[in-house]
């Protein structure tokens, strides 16, 4: 039997077709499971870096790393021979396949027969979900980098070894993965470039709150389809102001033509948030006006009916309540636009809130816009840097929120 190599990306987006990796992490098993190499680099993406916020890596960091065509070769080497194995498999081979394109090469099967340990350990683990920190805390593995590609690769080949040890021999998926090794992957010639890693390895980057709807996925239905949670990942931050700018359609539409998520499948997405939605409403029993309106207002973004609320009210039991997008002291926003409140009203409202208004930069928690779908230097800014956008009615339901939390 082959041993496995498990690749991790970090990269600057969700959409291969526009974004790019800006690092690597690599591990190498042998049949048993048993580490035998890895490597890791950053990878200059001669853009920007994407949201520093989630993955930690700046534009500092990347300046001398290698490009992608660079570390081909070396890349290709070490997959040679071996079952490639990634936790969300989808995602990481259609950035594997865009940035081989690129350098002009296309794989002769761009979905070669390979291992997701997400679609493995969401049938084998009780884990709160099929995120790695889930899985891995239900198998006992330790992850305190993650969003480091080397780390992340590390937890994903313990959890193969894990899912190995314990769920019999053959494993249930030997035949899915039989011939893999014998995969041809192309041959590039080219010497090993110098390996940059990230400053401080072993320091986590920042780790942001779980957003209400990731709160809220943790919850749904498992489905067979690791391609979900690449998509939901995008609509996270989509839909936290319960609006969806032009910019945040295209990304949705491009996110799921990339996955070849039909539109059955989606409706299926929407409709299993929605119920999820509901039973966060009904957690105390009572669906006041404004949380019917929410609903209404999420449904009609995703393409859903009154009747497909109506049904989810009466579907969803009622769930402890989770914790949505919210904000809090210390928490830097940025307003542009000519709204309806004037500026200092704003300023004045939230700095007794403890909230601060400043320029759009990484750190920028929201941007406030009196037109999400502005094309203004700080909104564009802002789509790059991954930070989401609201309008001024978004703002008054998260400051009222908050001021009934307290």
């Amino acid at each position: 039997m082959a041993g496995f190599a498990v690749l991790d990306f970090e990269t600057t987006g969700f959409a291969a077709e526009y974004n790019r990796v800006v690092e690597v992490g690599l591990v190498l098993l042998s049949a048993d499971g048993d580490i035998e190499g890895e490597w890791s680099t950053l990878i200059n993406p001669h853009r920007d870096v994407g949201p520093t916020e989630r993955h930690g890596i700046t534009a500092r960091d990347v300046l001398g790393a290698p490009v992608f065509e660079s570390i081909i070769p070396r890349l290709l080497r070490d997959l040679r021979g071996r079952v490639f194995v990634a936790h969300n498999k989808t995602f990481d081979l259609q950035f594997l396949n865009a940035e081989l394109r690129r350098a002009g090469i296309d794989l002769a099967n761009e979905w070669l027969i390979s291992l997701c340990t997400m679609r493995w350990a969401g049938r084998l683990l009780p884990a709160a979900s099929r995120k790695l920190p889930d899985c891995c805390d239900a198998a006992g593995i330790a992850l305190t980098d993650a969003h480091c590609a080397l780390a992340d690769a590390r937890a994903t080949a313990g959890l193969l070894k894990y899912l190995m040890d314990n769920f019999g021999s053959p494993p249930p998926w030997a035949k899915e993965i039989a011939g893999a090794e014998d995969f041809e992957w192309p041959e590039m010639a080219g010497p090993d470039v110098r390996l940059v890693t990230r400053a401080g390895w072993g320091i986590a980057p920042p780790r942001p709150a779980h957003g209400w709807l990731d709160r809220i996925v943790a919850r749904m239905p498992r489905e067979d389809d690791p391609r979900v949670e690449a998509y939901l990942e995008v609509l996270e931050s989509a839909l936290i102001d319960h609006y969806l700018s032009s910019h945040e359609e295209d990304a949705l539409v491009a996110i799921a033509d990339a996955l070849g998520l039909s539109r059955r499948l989606l409706e299926e997405i929407h409709q299993d948030y929605l119920r999820s939605m509901a039973g966060i409403a009904l957690a105390d029993g009572v669906v006041t006006d404004e949380e019917r309106a929410d609903l209404l207002r999420v449904a009609e973004l995703l393409g859903l009916t009154t009747d497909h609320v109506d049904a989810a009210l009466a579907m969803a039991p009622a769930r402890p309540a989770c914790a949505e997008f919210a904000l809090a002291a210390g928490d830097v926003l940025c307003l542009t636009g000519s709204m309806r409140r004037p500026r200092p009203d704003w300023e004045s409202e939230l700095a007794m809130c403890g909230i601060k208004v400043g320029s759009l930069t990484r750190r920028t928690r929201l941007l406030v816009a009196a037109d999400p779908d502005s094309a203004s230097g700080k909104a564009k800014k802002a789509r790059e840097y991954g930070i989401p956008i609201i309008n001024e009615d978004a703002l008054v339901r998260l400051l009222s929120v908050r001021t009934l939390a307290e």
